[in-house]
């Protein structure tokens, strides 16, 4: 039987999400203003995997990042550092008048290291995940996951080396869907005749299919025993606890 999992991407305008109910075939997909409205819209779900940083550093990296860069090897570069809590602080208090460069100080400050504009500019979504997760009290399990980790360990391992940007990159992809979730062609066709680009990129809809085949075989945690941020939120990233079928012949390969 298969469990109700929501694979939850940010977009442009808001989060996507895509979903499969237990023992449905179909999958659907929506797009929601808030991660507060996909809690609510699924209160029933097994779990939520969001790609989203969740659990934020305060003084060191999280150890989470550097496994998941480690699993990628030369895909390591889409993972990136995450805003400490302080910067995702003064984000929420700064509202429209926060400033880069000070949050770039702050995370230099906190971190010693500086912050990538990438980074800087979801830590509003970063932002909106912590409070529900802190302030939240429904019982849907909501942790963080990373499509390119999910794709690696559902493609044996092995990371897709082409950009998800590129068409041999998305087609890489689909292969590995192909194999690991029924319907996911018609949803994401259903998705691209939904939306317009500018609200929903094809990479959010690829990222979400992925958490949902992913969420559909055991996880486990990068690291496996993660420790908790000054919120009591786990510092790790989820992924399908699958071996490669090179495995087995790891102990031949150490001798």
């Amino acid at each position: 039987m298969s469990e109700y999992v929501v694979g939850v991407d940010g977009c442009a305008v808001g989060w996507f999400g895509v979903w499969q109910t237990q023992d449905a075939a179909d999958l659907y997909s929506a797009r929601y203003q808030s991660i507060a409205a996909v809690v609510d819209a699924h209160p029933d779900a097994d779990r939520l995997l969001v790609d989203i940083p969740i659990g934020l550093p305060e003084s060191n990296p999280r150890e989470c990042d550097s496994a998941a860069r480690q699993r990628l090897g030369a895909r390591s570069s889409s993972v990136f550092p995450v805003p400490c809590r302080a910067v995702v602080e003064y984000a929420i208090e700064a509202g429209a008048d926060a400033d880069y460069d000070h949050a770039n100080a702050l995370q230099r400050e906190h971190l010693g290291s500086g912050l990538s504009k990438q980074a800087w500019n979801i830590t509003p979504k970063i932002a909106e995940v912590d409070r529900v997760l802190r302030e939240d009290t429904s019982a849907v399990d909501i942790v963080e996951s990373h499509p390119e980790c999910c794709f690696a360990a559902l493609n044996d391992g092995y990371p897709v080396a082409q950009p998800k940007s590129s068409t041999t990159g998305r087609a890489a992809r689909f292969g590995v869907l192909d194999n690991e979730l029924g319907g996911w062609q018609a949803c994401y066709n259903d998705a691209l005749d939904e939306h317009y680009r500018k609200q929903l990129a094809r990479d959010d809809i690829i990222d979400a299919l992925v958490l949902v085949a992913a969420g559909q075989h055991p996880l486990t945690s990068l690291p496996a025993d993660p420790p908790t941020d000054g919120a009591g939120l786990p510092m790790q990233i989820v992924v399908p606890d699958t071996d490669p079928s090179w495995h087995q012949h790891l102990s031949i390969a150490k001798q």
